[in-house]
Parts: C-alpha cells; structure tokens; sequence
C-alpha cells in the first residue's frame, strides 16, 4: 500500500505541475497575444508608409508630367514662331522678285508651309493636353 506521504506528495507535485502548466499556457497565451498587436501595429504602419509613399510618387508624377506639357508647348510655340519668321522672311523675297511667276510660286510655297506648320503645331498642342 501506499503511504499517506506518498499520496500527498504525489498531489502536491500534480498540483505543482497543473500550475506550472496553466501558468505556461498563460504565458504563452500573453506573449501571442502581445505578437499579434506588435505584427498589428507593424502592419497598420507599413500600410500608411506605403500609402503616403504612393501618395508622393503620384503627385511627383503629376508635377513631371505638367512640366513635360509646358516643355512640350514651349518647344511647339517655338517652332511655330521660328517658322513663321522664316516664311516672312521668304514672303518678303517673293514680293522682290521681279518675275512674277517666281513670285506667286514662291508665295503659294509660303502659304501651304503656313498651312501645314499651323495644322502640326495645333496638332501637336492637342497631343501635350
């Protein structure tokens, strides 16, 4: 048989050990818990940093877009004027010239060049909006 001792020894070290355990499990079930809100909070934060960081990245491509169009439209009204110049300055040498049928030839050139060049640069324009 077994002694009272015994008995009680082996309880209390049953005890002992449910204790432990169920002090481990609570333990345990505390530091899940504490992970779960630190990978919550890691989240939560990672997800605002992506979302500002894409929110700047949009906008600083919106800027390099609208700069692209004002150096776009820069570069056209450039090329308009440019041309312009150059067609008057051909236009001008077409009234000079005492052959007339050089002269009307040399004005119908300018007036089609006109013509085209104000079509392209309206072209382009429509394009860079």
């Amino acid at each position: 048989m077994t002694s009272p001792k015994t008995t009680n020894a082996a309880k209390v070290a049953t005890d002992a050990a449910s204790k432990a355990a169920t002090d481990a499990t609570d333990a345990a079930q505390k530091v899940a818990a504490s992970a779960t809100q630190a990978a919550s909070r890691a989240t939560e934060e990672l997800s605002k940093a992506v979302d500002d960081t894409t929110a700047r990245v949009n906008d600083f491509n919106g800027k390099i877009v609208d700069a692209a169009k004002q150096s776009g439209n820069l570069a056209v009204d450039t090329y308009e004027k440019t041309v312009f110049s150059l067609l008057d300055l051909q236009e001008k040498f077409a009234e000079a010239t005492p052959i007339e049928w050089v002269a009307d030839l040399a004005k119908a050139q300018v007036s089609f060049a006109r013509e085209l060049t104000a079509t392209t640069a309206t072209t382009a324009r429509d394009l860079l909006k």
